[in-house]
């Protein structure tokens, strides 16, 4: 399925306007500098995005902003990676925060490894908080003083620990994820039901559940400069642009005003084929929940 190519008010400040059912996506290069992070960054992953993007030349895919608070939603690497590279300019996709279509998830840890399962009890008791074995996860976990669960084949546990707000209760969860890869449990990022399936199915030997945030809760640490561990947020949009491809040298030019930038990328946008894919679609190998709208070269 193809669209044509939206065709923005000759005075917008975006580049490009997709005017999705459910959700307006309006693209542009903002300056880094006014963006508000609301999460850590995991610095293997830094180094790696960084040399990928260098070696390309470009970015590919524009990072999502909330466009009131201009927090960032997803893309917390690559407006690192870009600031690494000495960008002073990234590509967005603003949307409505607000929107009842953009949803918060989680993103559960799985953990696997040859070891007892009651080592993994052990670790989360060591990590300053307590366990107390329980049916029942659901609506309780990130609830005071309830930190996270843990979950195995056939027992659940709640992690109680007294924490001020979920910045620290997420502080809990990192460190029993660390102290976990210390003693060789691998530990992976999953989806909520992924992550539950996977468990079902005998893949990994324990999940560890995080607290589920809200929006008022992200944007009011991000506005306030604190940050929540890496993987603390999961956001799921109802579509998503993709392959803007966007020049590094287009991104390091601060003389230009941004414009002048963003009339040359809706310029270079307008030239290629815009082709809507329903969700679920597979793009360079990676599944997504969101409909896509991929610029083609």
């Amino acid at each position: 399925m193809t669209t044509s190519p939206s065709d923005p008010q000759k005075n917008s400040p975006f580049a490009y306007v997709i005017n999705n059912e459910r959700l307006t996506l309006s693209l542009a290069i903002m300056n880094i500098s006014v963006l508000r992070l609301h999460e850590e960054n995991i610095p293997e992953l830094l180094e790696q995005l960084a040399k990928s993007i260098k070696k390309d030349g470009y970015v590919k895919h524009p990072i999502m902003v909330d466009e009131k608070s201009l927090v960032v939603l997803d893309g917390m690497h690559r407006v690192a990676a870009l600031k690494k590279l000495g960008c002073r300019r990234i590509p967005v996709c603003l949307v409505d925060y607000e929107s009842p279509a953009v949803k918060v998830c989680s993103w559960y840890r799985t953990i696997k490894g040859a070891k007892p399962l009651e080592l993994i009890l052990a670790q989360a008791e060591q990590a300053r908080s307590t366990l107390q074995q329980t049916k029942e996860l659901e609506n309780t976990i990130g609830v005071s003083p309830i930190v996270a669960a843990i979950k195995t084949q056939d027992k659940a546990f709640l992690i109680k620990a007294f924490f001020k707000n979920l910045e620290e209760a997420y502080n809990i969860v990192k460190l029993i994820e660390l102290r976990l890869k210390t003693v060789d449990f691998e530990v992976k990022y999953e989806t909520e039901s992924d992550a539950l399936r996977k468990l079902q199915q005998c893949e990994v030997d324990a999940v560890l559940c995080t607290p589920k945030l809200t929006k008022s809760a992200i944007v009011e640490t991000a506005l306030s400069g604190r940050l929540f561990t890496y993987k603390a947020t999961r956001h799921v949009f109802p579509a998503r642009a993709l392959n803007l491809n966007v020049p590094l040298n287009l991104l390091k030019d601060t003389k230009r005003p941004l414009n002048e930038v963003n009339a040359e990328l809706r310029s270079m946008l307008q030239k290629r084929h815009l082709k809507r894919l329903p969700a679920g679609s597979i793009f360079k190998s990676k599944r997504y929940e969101e409909e896509l709208y991929v610029f083609e070269e």
